[in-house]
C-alpha cells in the first residue's frame, strides 16, 4: 500500500486552532476496543499522554475489549457526538470489518468522523522459541510436515492479522488453522505460554516478548523491513510475494461532532506526534508515527477498505 509515502505530519494541522477555544473542558475519553498491552493500546496511550498536556486536560484510555473490536467501536457510535468520545480504531473496525459482517452493529461510514492517522505498524509472523524454526522457508517445511497444518494465534476473527494468515496460505499452500483471541496481547501471551506456537500479530506485543528470548520473529509482512527489527526479513525475501500487510490506527469519532472540537483533536494528535517521547515510545515498540489531516485520514480509510476487499476476494476468508 505505500502508506509511508502517502503521508507525513500535517505541518497545516499542528498549530494550535485559534477556534473552539472552550473544548475539552473536562477530560476526554478514547476507547480502545481491545485488552490492554497489545500494539493498539500501546499506541493510544503513548497519544492520550501527549494530547493531555496539549490540552492541559486529561484524555483518558478506556478499554473495551470483545467482538474483535466490536464491542468498543459500537459503544463509540452510540456515544454523545461533542467531541469527548472517541474511537482508537483499527483497519479492522473501520475497513476490513464492513466487508465481512453483514450484520455489524455499527456501520463506518455513516456512524464516524476522521480525526487522524496516528501510525501504522507491521504485522510479523513469530514462533515460539521452542520450535526449530528461525526462517520462513522453516517455517513452510514444518507446516507441510504437520498432518493438519499448523494452529497461529491472532487477536481476533476477521482482524487484519486473520487475513495475513489466509493470505500466506493462498501463497503457500500450507493449511493454516485460525486460533482468534480477545486482542494481540493475550494472543502473544498463550503464545509466549507455549498453548499455542505460532502468532501472527502487529509487532508492538510481540517486540518486547522477542527482545527477552520469548518469541522468535521470523518474518515481517511489509515490503520494506522494520527498522525496529532490522535483521528480520520480509517475507517477499522469503520467496513470498503480493503481501503489504500493516495495521494502521486512527481516532475518529461519532458523526456529527462538532467541526471545532474534531479540528482541536487533530492539532493535538498531531502535536503529540511530535513529541520525541511519545515517537520515542512509537519506534520502541516497532510503530510508526505518522499523523494526517482528517481529509487525509478519511481517504486513508477509502483507500485501505479497497485493499481488503481484493485480500478477501482472493481468499475467500468469512468470519466462520
Amino acid at each position: 500500500m505505500q502508506r509511508r509515502a502517502l503521508f507525513g505530519l500535517a505541518t497545516a494541522a499542528l498549530a494550535r486552532p485559534a477556534f473552539a477555544a472552550g473544548f475539552p473542558d473536562r477530560p476526554v475519553r478514547l476507547v480502545v476496543p481491545f485488552a490492554p498491552g497489545g500494539g493498539t493500546d500501546l499506541m493510544a496511550r503513548a497519544v492520550a499522554q501527549g494530547m493531555s498536556a496539549f490540552f492541559g486536560q486529561q484524555v483518558i484510555i478506556d478499554n473495551r475489549s470483545g467482538g474483535n473490536g466490536t464491542i468498543g467501536t459500537q459503544f463509540v457510535a452510540q456515544a454523545r457526538p461533542d467531541g469527548y468520545t472517541g474511537l482508537i480504531a483499527t483497519g479492522s473496525e473501520l475497513s476490513l470489518k464492513p466487508l465481512l459482517e453483514a450484520n455489524l452493529p455499527y456501520d463506518a461510514d455513516r456512524d464516524f468522523a476522521s480525526v487522524v492517522l496516528l501510525g501504522i505498524t507491521p504485522v510479523v509472523i513469530a514462533v515460539h522459541p521452542s520450535l526449530p524454526i528461525t526462517d520462513i522457508a522453516g517455517l513452510l517445511a514444518y507446516a507441510r510436515a504437520q498432518p493438519r497444518g499448523i494452529d497461529v494465534a491472532n487477536p481476533g476473527s476477521g482482524g487484519s492479522m486473520h487475513v495475513a494468515s489466509a493470505l500466506l496460505a493462498l501463497r503457500t499452500g500450507i493449511a493454516i488453522q485460525h486460533v482468534p483471541y480477545r486482542g494481540a496481547a493475550p494472543a502473544v501471551a498463550d503464545t509466549v505460554a507455549g498453548n499455542v506456537k505460532i502468532v501472527a500479530s502487529g509487532l508492538p506485543p510481540v517486540l518486547a516478548q522477542a527482545r527477552q528470548g520469548r518469541l522468535r520473529i521470523i518474518a515481517v509482512t511489509t515490503p520494506r523491513r522494520s527498522p525496529a527489527i532490522p535483521d528480520v526479513p520480509t517475507l517477499e525475501e522469503g520467496g513470498i510475494t503480493g503481501f503489504d500487510m500493516s495495521n494502521a490506527v486512527g481516532i475518529v469519532v461519532p458523526r456529527g461532532s462538532p467541526a471545532e472540537a474534531i479540528a482541536r483533536l487533530n492539532a493535538a494528535a498531531n502535536a503529540a506526534l511530535k513529541e520525541p517521547e511519545v515517537r520515542k515510545i512509537f519506534l520502541d515498540n516497532g510503530a510508526e508515527p505518522l499523523g494526517s489531516t482528517v481529509e487525509e485520514h478519511t481517504a486513508f480509510v477509502r483507500r485501505e477498505r479497497e485493499h481488503y476487499r481484493e485480500w478477501i476476494r482472493l481468499t475467500g476468508i468469512t468470519m466462520d
